[in-house]
C-alpha cells in the first residue's frame, strides 16, 4: 500500500474543518438563541402596537408569548447581555420592577457600573419609588461624569437634580445642581428640571417661568418640518415600528407639559391645565401622572 502523500492545502482544509466544525458546535445555540429573540421581539412589537391602535384583545397573550421566547433565547445563550437587557427593559414596562433590577445587578456585576446601566436602573427604582437609590445611581453617573467626561458635566448635573425633583430630596441641593448645569447653556431639558424643582418646593410662579420657555422649545421642536415625520412614515416597510418609536419619541415631550399642567393647576389656572393634560394624552394616548417622568 502506497502512503498517504500530505499536501500544504489538505492541511489547511483539516484546519479549515476543525475550526468550522468547533465554531458550529459554538455557534449553534447563540444562532438559536438569537432566532427566539428575533421571535420574542415581534410578538413584543405587536403587544405595543395593539395597545397604540387601543386593540388590547391580544396585548397580554403577545407580551407573555415574548417573555417565552426570551426565557428560550436565554437557555441557548445565557451569557448573552442583550438578551438579558432586553428583559429589564420588558419587565420594566410591564410593573415587573424587582426582576428588572435584578437583571440590571446582572449586568452590573458583569460589565461594571456603566452609566447606561446605572441610567435604566435609576428609572427603575423611581418607579418603585425607591429614590433615595435613584439618587444613589444618578450621583455615581456624576461621579462617572468627573473622571471620563461622559456623560458631559452639566448633562451629569442636571440627571441628579432632577432625580432629587422627582423624589423630592434635598431640594435646596437639587436647585444648586441644576443652576450649576444651566452655566453651560439653556435649554428644555434644564429648565424643565429646575421648573419642577421650583413646584415641589412650592414656588409656582418661579416653576411657571421655566416651564414656559421650556414648553414653547418643545412647541417649535414638534411643529418643525412636519412633512419630514410623514416622508420617515412612509419611508418605513414596518408601521408598527414607526408608530412604536414615534410614541416613545413623544412620551419624552410629553413631560414638559405634565409639569406645567400641574404648576396650573397649583396657580388656579384650570383652562390652562386642561389643555396641557390634553395635549399630553394627544401625544401618548394617556394621562399624565407621577410615572410620567
Amino acid at each position: 500500500q502506497r502512503p498517504v502523500k500530505w499536501f500544504p492545502w489538505t492541511s489547511l482544509m483539516l484546519v479549515a474543518g476543525l475550526f468550522l466544525g468547533i465554531n458550529a458546535v459554538l455557534e449553534g445555540p447563540r444562532e438559536i438563541g438569537r432566532w427566539n429573540m428575533a421571535a420574542a421581539r415581534e410578538d413584543w412589537r405587536n403587544a405595543d402596537y395593539g395597545e397604540i391602535q387601543g386593540d388590547l384583545s391580544q396585548v397580554a397573550d403577545n407580551r407573555q408569548k415574548a417573555l417565552a421566547k426570551l426565557e428560550d433565547a436565554l437557555k441557548w445563550s445565557p451569557e448573552e447581555p442583550s438578551f438579558l437587557l432586553q428583559r429589564a427593559a420588558w419587565r420594566s414596562q410591564i410593573g415587573e420592577y424587582d426582576g428588572a433590577v435584578q437583571d440590571y445587578n446582572v449586568l452590573m456585576e458583569k460589565f461594571g457600573e456603566e452609566v447606561k446601566l446605572l441610567g435604566l436602573r435609576q428609572r427603575v427604582y423611581h418607579l418603585m419609588g425607591r429614590h433615595a437609590e435613584a439618587v444613589a445611581d444618578a450621583q455615581q453617573v456624576n461621579n462617572l461624569s468627573k473622571t471620563s467626561g461622559i456623560p458631559s458635566r452639566a448633562v451629569a448635573l442636571n440627571g441628579v437634580a432632577y432625580a432629587k425633583a422627582i423624589g423630592k430630596i434635598d431640594l435646596e441641593s437639587a436647585l444648586q445642581e441644576i443652576n450649576e448645569a444651566l452655566k453651560f447653556g439653556r435649554n428644555a431639558e434644564f429648565l424643565d428640571t429646575r421648573g419642577f424643582i421650583y413646584y415641589q418646593m412650592g414656588k409656582y410662579d418661579l416653576a411657571l417661568k421655566d416651564l414656559d420657555p421650556a414648553v414653547n422649545e418643545v412647541d417649535r421642536e414638534l411643529g418643525v418640518n412636519p412633512k419630514d415625520a410623514d416622508l420617515r412614515k412612509r419611508a418605513e416597510p414596518d408601521i408598527r415600528k414607526y408608530e412604536i418609536e414615534r410614541r416613545q419619541e413623544n412620551e419624552q415631550f410629553t413631560v414638559f407639559y405634565y409639569h406645567r399642567a400641574l404648576i396650573h393647576e397649583k396657580l388656579g389656572h384650570s383652562s390652562a391645565a386642561a389643555a396641557d393634560r390634553k395635549r399630553v394624552f394627544e401625544l401618548i394616548g394617556r394621562d399624565g401622572d407621577e410615572k410620567l417622568f
